[in-house]
């Protein structure tokens, strides 16, 4: 676009710059001072191209607090926001930024240089983080309620002295027909049921109030189901878990065969 500058009208020519800066050398006696005095410091006529580019020059010269402190090197939020600036109006760009910020879930520093939630797929929209409640249910290992039900052991198993006074076995010998129906499908037994403390009625003089439930392998050998389910109380992955119910299957012989 062509520029129109407009002369300054004068009745006199066009004197020489130094001429502006100091009286001429023929002044007459009979002028005044003063006037001499004024036309040493007569402005300079500004033009309207001079006008146009001290506004262009007011409008994109980035604030103090984009600078910052002298001898300091701006922060990558300072560089930022004055790259903003000098593209836009202030105002616009804060909402501008705001309203990019709010739709793609990214703050300023990650849209330009990436981030945690940086995603590479689609950099406007931040890359979803698995939720607490999915990781935590991913990493949880089983527990003996979760795989064999709320009753995994009989409560208070009890036994009796010669003295007729009783006492508690520990629960841990005796699940549950549930429990041991579970055990007995995990390895491919049969659930059978067997006095394991005591020897049979009129040879012991204790007594066992309940029975064990038992799982009898096809090999003959007997697993204590109850056991098995203790496996799934320390927090152990399933894999571990596995293994030592195969170790518990291999461990235990079968019966002695008799002729």
């Amino acid at each position: 676009m062509a520029l129109h500058v407009t002369p300054v009208t004068s009745h006199s020519p066009a004197a020489p710059e130094a001429s502006v800066r100091r009286p001429a050398a023929n002044t007459t006696a009979g002028q005044p001072a003063a006037k001499a005095a004024s036309a040493a410091v007569a402005p300079r006529a500004t033009s309207s191209f001079d006008s146009m580019l001290a506004t262009s020059e007011a409008a994109t010269r980035p604030g103090a607090a984009v600078i910052g402190v002298a001898a300091r090197r701006p922060t990558a939020t300072a560089t930022s926001a004055a790259a903003s600036s000098a593209a836009a109006p202030a105002s616009g760009t804060a909402a501008a930024s705001s309203s990019t910020a709010a739709a793609s879930g990214l703050s300023d520093f990650e849209l330009l240089f990436g981030g945690s939630s940086y995603n590479p797929a689609d950099p406007m929209v931040a890359s979803a983080a698995p939720s607490a409640s999915s990781a935590s249910a991913a990493a949880a290992p089983p527990t003996a309620q979760s795989v064999f039900g709320p009753n995994v052991w009989m409560t208070d198993p009890i036994g009796r002295n010669p003295d007729g006074s009783s006492f508690e076995y520990n629960p841990i010998y005796f699940a549950t027909e549930t429990t041991a129906q579970t055990v007995a499908q995990m390895v491919g037994g049969q659930v059978i049921t067997e006095n394991v403390f005591t020897q049979p009625a009129g040879q012991d003089p204790f007594v066992q109030q309940q029975p064990n439930y038992m799982v009898r392998m096809p090999n003959g050998a007997v697993i204590n189901p109850g056991l098995v389910a203790s496996f799934y109380t320390f927090g152990f992955p399933q894999s571990q878990i596995n293994t030592m119910i195969a170790q518990e299957v291999a461990n235990t012989p079968p019966p002695a065969q008799t002729t």
